[in-house]
């Protein structure tokens, strides 16, 4: 199977990969921005938006995928599972610059990782995934709204971003979200020598401010952007920030 990517825009390469159970349209705040500066290739992942499923769902198959469709030396950015799977695909390919928002090496709570979200709230999601998608999503959506100052507002946009593709196909979600129960890349960060840029919304309720600012120690040559009042989108709440941000790390 081929990757749906999307491509808008002029100049340098990036890639942007979204999160759990969503599409390249979750990225329309701030997609005519950043076109203005870069070509974007907007990744929809195995079983989202309009790419079709894959058989071996797991962080190294997808990461590969990924890897395989994108253009060579380009910059990556991803987005809470998009960022870790970003970060694998960095692993495995050479890339110019990375850039992680909402995202956690680690996403599950571990003996050696309290930063993490707790198991059996993580495990109470995936039980919700399997029996009531509909369901599990406006609660995800609330969530991932949830402090960004205009939480109304954002909840509605990403609503009417999830509806303008197909539903999401079960068996990508639940593999997707065995990559979120499963996924440790802790160990391989101090590999990592690109440039990073780990952006991190102070009111996340989804990825703790605390494994950001871990991230950003442990990797060799990165540093912390937080934006305050933003939640686990910033992309949406703070488009014209993030965007400018995005831009001026990227063009240093």
């Amino acid at each position: 199977m081929s990757l749906h990517i999307e491509k808008i825009g002029q100049g340098e390469p990036l890639v942007m990969i979204h999160g759990w159970g969503m599409h390249s349209g979750m990225w329309m705040q701030a997609r005519d921005l950043l076109s203005q500066h870069f070509e974007l290739h907007l990744v929809d992942l195995p079983g989202m938006g309009h790419s079709d499923n894959i058989d071996v769902y797991n962080l190294h198959t997808i990461a590969e995928k990924v890897a395989q469709e994108m253009p060579a030396n380009a910059y990556l950015l991803g987005w809470s599972l998009g960022g870790l799977i970003a970060t694998k695909i960095a692993l495995i390919t050479p890339i110019k610059k990375l850039i992680l928002v909402g995202s956690t090496p680690c996403f599950v709570a571990r003996d050696d990782w309290q930063q993490g979200m707790p198991s059996d709230v993580f495990e109470s999601f995936f039980a919700g995934a399997m029996q009531d998608y509909q369901g599990t999503m406006n609660k995800l959506l609330a969530l991932i709204a949830m402090g960004s100052g205009n939480a109304r507002a954002t909840s509605k946009i990403l609503r009417e971003a999830l509806s303008l593709r197909p539903a999401p196909h079960q068996q990508g979600l639940l593999g997707a979200l065995d990559i979120l129960r499963t996924g440790d890349v802790r160990a391989d960060l101090p590999s990592l020598k690109m440039p990073t840029l780990v952006i991190h919304g102070t009111h996340d309720k989804l990825a703790s401010l605390s494994a950001a600012e871990w991230t950003a120690k442990t990797l060799p040559n990165a540093a912390l952007l937080t934006l305050p009042s933003a939640a686990h989108e910033p992309f949406i709440s703070h488009p014209e920030l993030f965007s400018q941000k995005v831009t001026e790390f990227l063009h240093l």
